[in-house]
């Protein structure tokens, strides 16, 4: 099988789990989504638990933004806040949460949160860090810079869950303007 159709099938299957979740979504939906026909999937993967591992595995779907990032930081603390803010909102989009929700289920979810915790876990420490940083500078008075990274990330990770689960039904502001003004 060429990479064009294994990439229809995964895109495919992403997508189903987005908008049904992962216990709602059939090989069969998958296929009829893809253009393939459902043996092309077994043929390809084996099974839908299989293309979601390739998924996370291969694809690394859900990569956390990565340490260079603290490369960009002036070491003003509102400057990088919004800086940074602006890079967790650029890697974790609301296509990746509404993934995260849709695999939320119990068939799969064991094999998969390792996956899932990826992006909040490598900001976490990236955050840390930059906090570190701040602190050893003398540009920041408190040294529990856990509880300042996980502030940040929940936030950040609840407006993004929250938009990609209620849209502007219950958040009023784009996420610029979240970043800006939170």
């Amino acid at each position: 099988m060429g990479d064009s159709v294994k990439e229809k099938i995964v895109m495919s299957t992403l997508k189903l789990i987005s908008e049904k979740g992962y216990k709602s979504t059939t090989t069969r939906n998958i296929a009829e989504e893809a253009g393939v026909n459902e043996v092309t999937i077994f043929r390809c993967f084996g099974s839908k638990k299989d293309i979601v591992l390739y998924a996370l595995k291969e694809l690394e779907l859900l990569k956390p933004v990565n340490e260079r990032i603290l490369d960009k930081c002036t070491w003003d603390l509102k400057e990088d806040l919004f800086m940074l803010a602006h890079e967790y909102h650029k890697n974790f989009t609301e296509e990746k949460a509404k993934i995260m929700i849709g695999l939320r289920s119990p068939e799969i979810f064991e094999e998969v949160k390792e996956y899932l915790i990826r992006i909040p876990k490598g900001f976490k420490e990236v955050l840390i860090k930059y906090f570190e940083k701040m602190y050893e500078k003398g540009l920041l008075n408190t040294d529990d810079f856990e509880l300042l990274a996980f502030a940040f990330i929940s936030l950040n990770f609840g407006f993004v869950l929250m938009n990609a689960s209620y849209g502007n039904k219950l958040i009023g502001f784009s996420d610029r303007e979240f970043v800006k003004k939170a």
